[in-house]
């Protein structure tokens, strides 16, 4: 008897038949596992409570259009074919009409609504006074970097950080002292960050 072979209830068997019935056999076993667990997995609760019914969808309300209708532009005939016109030819242009529409007659000055102001806080003292100090200690901060002595990266920092200043003071301008805050701030990161060595 050699290696490849077995001696089974008194026969001689060889042992990549014994392993391929052994291997047919586990995939038997994990099938009908499988099939058996797959069986088990339904859900055998009952519902609670009847099934929502959903509302129907709200009715639509049309607005009619107080403005004159839109006209569709009109193509010569040479652009609505297709194709392009000859070489030779010259482009076509369609004629103008000239509107008689009466212009809007104008407000007078005394009359003019006034423009408000973006009051974002309470106590807009405070809260511009508190904004000046930081676009201070931002301006401050850029002023002490040497703009000669910086990399490529760097200089973009530089300029991005000089583009919020002047943005917070635009902000400012109009009286929008949260956002001017933001950007005050976000211009002293940049200069700080560009500050350390």
């Amino acid at each position: 008897m050699n290696e490849r072979t077995v001696r089974v209830a008194g026969r001689t068997v060889h042992n990549w038949l014994v392993r391929r019935c052994l291997a047919r056999a586990a995939v038997c076993v994990l099938l009908v596992l499988e099939a058996a667990g797959c069986a088990k997995l339904h859900a055998r609760t009952q519902p609670i409570g009847p099934p929502l019914e959903t509302p129907p969808p709200p009715p639509r309300v049309l607005v009619p259009l107080e403005s004159e209708p839109i006209a569709p532009p009109s193509a010569p005939i040479g652009e609505a074919t297709g194709r392009p016109p000859a070489r030779g030819a010259p482009p076509r242009v369609p004629p103008r009409t000239e509107r008689t529409e009466t212009p809007a007659p104008r407000v007078p000055a005394e009359e003019a609504p006034e423009t408000r102001t973006l009051q974002t806080t309470a106590n807009a003292a405070e809260a511009e006074q508190n904004t000046r100090a930081r676009l201070a200690v931002a301006a401050r901060a850029l002023r002490r970097i040497d703009y000669r002595s910086l990399g490529v990266d760097a200089k973009a920092q530089y300029d991005i950080a000089k583009r919020f200043v002047a943005q917070a003071e635009e902000a400012l301008k109009v009286k929008n002292f949260v956002f001017a805050a933001q950007l005050a701030d976000k211009a002293a990161a940049l200069a700080a960050l560009l500050l350390k060595p």
